[in-house]
């Protein structure tokens, strides 16, 4: 699906990260039963615990190579499809889905409000789109900028004005205001936004991440969620 100069890797299938965003994205809008598509899947870890709760899901990528690793995963089931295709054509009908989830991929894409609009229109009427994008308050940059090394690790490049961010880093980075307006833009209604810190999935050494897991799942009541990794949205068609 990630079809910008850079796709990004998929995160890893068992990570806490899938969890928390599903988890996340739940208080918005279950999915039990629901017919769901997955854009921008990867190599399907989300795809995946989507669907244990959805009647149905599909995972769509532009990447072959993920989607040839999730094909092989023993867990994929009848009611789990997989594709290949660009999340400005989806190769579906009009109103097909219940909910379409779009998790940590709408900075790479090429044409934004074109993936969109073709995902409201494969969504029914009042169906729910789920996406999270990074967050620019988050301190560091998790893309990295265009040719430094390790820049992951740079506090505050996140925080490049607009224009120097666009022109070095790897991928989009979004405020709430931006998403927001991205989305209005694009005829969704009824958006809602949140914030979720960083589930510590790459922390080294590992046995930091319990007690760095416990502080974020704190800082997750107050408002220093504004300065989370990811967004997390809902809007509807």
């Amino acid at each position: 699906m990630k079809n910008t100069i850079y796709r990004g890797r998929p995160i890893r299938y068992g990570y806490t990260g899938i969890e928390k965003r599903l988890a996340a994205l739940r208080t918005m809008r279950s999915w039990h039963g629901a017919r769901a598509l997955d854009v921008g899947c990867g190599n399907g870890a989300y795809t995946l615990a989507i669907g244990s709760e959805a009647a149905l899901v599909w995972g769509v990528d532009i990447d072959q190579h993920w989607l040839n690793e999730f094909i092989r995963h023993p867990q994929i089931k009848p009611t789990i499809g997989v594709g290949q295709a660009d999340g400005a054509w989806l190769p579906f009908q009009n109103a097909a889905f219940d909910v379409v989830f779009c998790i940590e991929t709408i900075e790479h894409v090429t044409d934004e409000r074109a993936v969109l609009r073709e995902i409201r229109r494969v969504l029914r009427k009042d169906g729910t789109l789920l996406l999270t994008a990074p967050n620019k308050w988050f301190p560091f940059e998790t893309h990295g900028l265009r040719g430094i090394p390790h820049s992951y690790f740079i506090a505050f490049a996140s925080w490049l004005p607009d224009p120097l961010h666009h022109r070095y880093a790897n991928a989009r980075i979004y405020t709430a205001r931006s998403i927001r307006q991205l989305l209005e833009e694009t005829g969704w209604r009824d958006i809602r936004v949140d914030w979720m810190s960083p589930p510590f999935d790459m922390l080294r050494p590992r046995e930091l991440q319990p007690l760095f897991r416990a502080v974020a799942n704190l800082l997750d009541r107050t408002p220093c969620r504004r300065f989370g990794v990811s967004l997390i949205v809902a809007a509807t068609k």
